[in-house]
């Protein structure tokens, strides 16, 4: 049932959007709950290893503990940048249990549903089975694209903590609400699937929304330059 779903929706909206809604319907799925901090990941050559480095900023006026609203905040990305890795871990686990080599195409961070905790959201892509497997729910599609238009998410360039500043400088306070809708999205800008407004530099690409006066703007953050882009922006 769900195969020809997704070959109906392809043949309306084309590729690049096809690849997105496929993602984002693997993504809302569901969710699943975390496990307690583990060493950093250590995965097979299909997924890039995530930087030693943790990024770590001091915030005093960030909410104690993270998600404490239920909602992720920016304030909360700081502790993203500390533990990332620990996430991003589990879910690399239950997708090359699905398939060994399975890689990561995009990663989403939320907060989990009545708990102070995050929950992270992994797209993965199987060459061999040719499907895309969200990690939080098991649910796996089979998708008829090329495999070498599917980018892989370069984990070792990874860099929540640099999101944080660029955010700060814009004048986003740490209290401003991120949408749950999408969360903090991070993802490959590429020519075989690009992601974000015209002009966005091709490279890491973090999203998110950020809700002000009952409106939620859309912000696209390039690891370029660690410069923000917006559909709204006059470029």
């Amino acid at each position: 049932m769900i195969a020809p779903m997704i070959d109906s929706v392809r043949r309306i909206v084309g590729r690049p959007a096809f690849l997105a809604a496929l993602a984002c319907w693997l993504l809302l799925v569901g969710c699943s709950g975390l496990a307690a901090p583990e060493p950093p990941p250590t995965v097979s050559p299909a997924s890039p290893t995530p930087s030693a480095v943790a990024d770590r900023i001091a915030h005093p006026t960030a909410p104690a503990g993270h998600c404490a609203t239920g909602r992720l905040l920016v304030g909360d990305i700081p502790t993203i940048a500390a533990t990332w890795t620990v996430g991003v871990q589990d879910a690399i686990e239950r997708a090359q249990t699905w398939r060994s080599d399975a890689r990561l195409v995009i990663l989403q961070i939320g907060c989990l549903p009545l708990e102070a905790d995050f929950r992270w959201e992994g797209i993965f892509y199987s060459d061999s089975a040719q499907a895309f497997f969200a990690s939080d729910t098991g649910v796996s599609s089979p998708a008829e694209v090329d495999p070498v238009t599917v980018p892989t998410l370069p984990l070792d360039r990874v860099s929540f903590g640099e999101v944080h500043r660029s955010l700060a400088r814009a004048g986003y306070p740490d209290s401003a609400q991120i949408s749950p809708t999408s969360g903090l999205t991070v993802r490959l800008n590429s020519p075989t699937d690009p992601f974000g407004p015209p002009g966005i530099p091709q490279d890491i690409v973090y999203h998110v929304a950020i809700e002000e006066l009952g409106e939620a703007r859309d912000l696209f953050i390039t690891a370029a330059n660690w410069t923000i882009y917006s559909y709204q922006d006059p470029r």
